[in-house]
């Protein structure tokens, strides 16, 4: 190999491994200098410690920006749609989950033991992820 294309090489490796780092490095300095107040993708779809009710409020009261007299007025109506909407979603899982056990029941019949097996595994993976994160209320 010539020294040019050596040179060539060590370029792109570089540039590879300075946009890996850059990659990794700078979302977590934008939420360091945002204040720690950027939503990950878990936040966005409502699953914080804080719970949806905070979550729902804290979205409404950004986009709103309402004075201290609006906010306390819009309080209870934030506290009621996230009370339904969490009513609604533990309905959803609860019907999907019921969906889902009777595929396993018409299943049993038609697949092999073998291929009865793997989807056991894949179910108990699924679950432990599920329940992991506190998720699965309904079931």
């Amino acid at each position: 190999m010539t020294t040019e294309r050596i040179k060539s090489i060590g370029i792109l490796i570089s540039t590879l491994i300075i946009g890996v780092l850059l990659g990794l490095l700078i979302p977590g300095f934008y939420h360091k200098y945002n204040g720690g107040h950027g939503q990950s993708r878990q936040e966005m779809a409502g699953h914080r410690p804080g719970g949806k009710g905070d979550w729902f409020a804290n979205t409404l009261n950004k986009i709103v920006e309402p004075d201290s007299l609006q906010r306390e007025k819009i309080k209870p109506v934030t506290s009621w749609a996230a009370s339904r909407m969490d009513s609604i979603e533990q309905n959803a899982h609860r019907q999907a989950g019921q969906v889902l056990d009777s595929v396993r029941t018409q299943l049993r019949p038609i697949i092999t033991d073998e291929q009865w097996n793997r989807l056991e595994k894949f179910d108990q993976q699924a679950k432990t992820n599920w329940h992991g994160r506190g998720k699965d209320k309904g079931r």
